[in-house]
């Protein structure tokens, strides 16, 4: 049910980002033309058609390697709530809830071009409700796979039918920052 209202939430930040085109950051350019163009011209189409339709996914361990390396390549964005971010979050991770990552202000925080956007959760649901919707603002999103759960030592994930075995999911182990 919290999944549920998460999207229609997250729809409805998205649809009213598109209904007050002036309040749209100069970070997404493409919302400054006109909204009612032919549908091959929004963002979103052609994000999907560059990828296929397929969520670009980045592992936990490029990550690692990349903040390791000295100069984290990614702009990471920590979708969860504040709480669970101020309870450890990957290194440089900016907090931006999904609740708020829609905000005019929060939207001209990001990168317009340049550095990839990553998106972050706990699990990669609600990382992946964000990436659709700044798509849709015509940003170029990625989604670390698994969220936090990948970034973290091993987990026993549970997911379909109740009946089901838990999957074991063996994250990086990397480091958190508090």
């Amino acid at each position: 049910m919290r999944m549920l209202a998460i999207g229609l939430g997250t729809l409805a930040l998205v649809s009213g980002a598109f209904a007050e085109q002036a309040k749209v950051p100069a970070a997404a350019p493409a919302l400054a033309g006109n909204p009612g163009a032919a549908s091959d011209q929004l963002p979103a189409f052609g994000f999907f058609g560059r990828t296929k339709g397929m969520t670009r996914v980045v592992p936990a361990s490029e990550v690692w390697e990349s903040i390791h390396s000295g100069g984290n390549k990614y702009f990471v964005v920590d979708v969860r709530p504040a709480e669970d971010h101020a309870k450890g979050h990957i290194p440089g991770a900016i907090s931006m809830p999904i609740d708020v990552l829609f905000r005019p202000a929060n939207l001209a925080k990001l990168p317009g071009s340049g550095k990839p956007i990553l998106l972050v959760c706990h699990s990669g649901h609600v990382e992946s409700m964000a990436l659709g919707g700044l798509a849709a603002l015509g940003y170029e999103p990625y989604v670390m796979r698994f969220g936090m759960i990948g970034w973290n030592a091993e987990s026993k994930v549970k997911a379909g039918s109740p009946d089901q075995e838990g999957d074991t999911v063996r994250g990086l182990g990397g480091p958190i920052e508090k």
